[in-house]
């Protein structure tokens, strides 16, 4: 399948990255400078829920000015069910209406990625990021845009979009969005989950590439 045409820079969208810290230092800034490095010409910020790190991250984030850091007490590092709802907090608070949402230890590796993934989206194409294939009891699909790359429109959350875990451990964190928006007759723009044999650790299906993202 050839790439899509990339927008001209007149008409690139802006773009809203959402991530979710807790701790993982070298991890945040390394997502934090590649968006940066691959972002291009348009307009852009980085919000990042921090759920309570304590080993200097929140004081890096605070010192960047394209970064803006909401904390609350109720999203405690040691409860895992608490990053969902960090995630839509940090959504609720963009300021732009394309949204890509990021786990905290992935990151941009082609400097097209945006323009095969966000700028993909529109009336019918809700939601974009990487097909991860498992049976889940919640999902008849079998498959799922995996939540650590996810693009969507922000006025698309609450209703098509829900990033937080609905069904128990019936589904997983973001599975509810590709069950919603398949549901509401809408498509996806997917890409494939690819090992990464040039970073092997010894695991089958660790680290990987997606639509120009990689995954630690």
């Amino acid at each position: 399948m050839p790439k899509p045409t990339a927008p001209s820079a007149a008409t690139l969208p802006p773009v809203s990255f959402v991530t979710v810290a807790a701790d993982g230092y070298l991890f945040v800034r390394l997502l934090v400078e590649r968006v940066r490095a691959l972002v291009g010409s348009r307009d852009y910020e980085i919000v990042v829920g921090d759920r309570g790190s304590r080993d200097g991250t929140r004081a890096w984030l605070r010192a960047q000015p394209d970064v803006r850091l909401l904390t609350r007490r109720q999203w405690p590092w040691q409860r895992g069910h608490r990053h969902g709802e960090a995630a839509e907090a940090g959504v609720r608070r963009a300021r732009h209406g394309r949204i890509v949402l990021f786990d905290s230890d992935a990151h941009r590796v082609d400097p097209d990625w945006l323009h095969g993934n966000v700028d993909r989206l529109d009336d019918h194409h809700r939601l974009a990021g990487a097909i991860f294939r498992d049976t889940h009891r919640g999902n008849p699909h079998g498959w799922y845009v995996h939540p650590h790359f996810m693009a969507f429109f922000k006025a698309d959350l609450g209703d098509l979009v829900v990033l937080r875990k609905l069904r128990g451990n019936a589904t997983d964190t973001g599975e509810e969005a590709t069950i919603r928006v398949l549901a509401g007759g809408k498509g996806v723009v997917g890409h494939p989950i690819e090992f990464c044999p040039a970073f092997d650790v010894g695991h089958p299906r660790v680290p990987t590439t997606a639509g120009g993202v990689f995954h630690a």
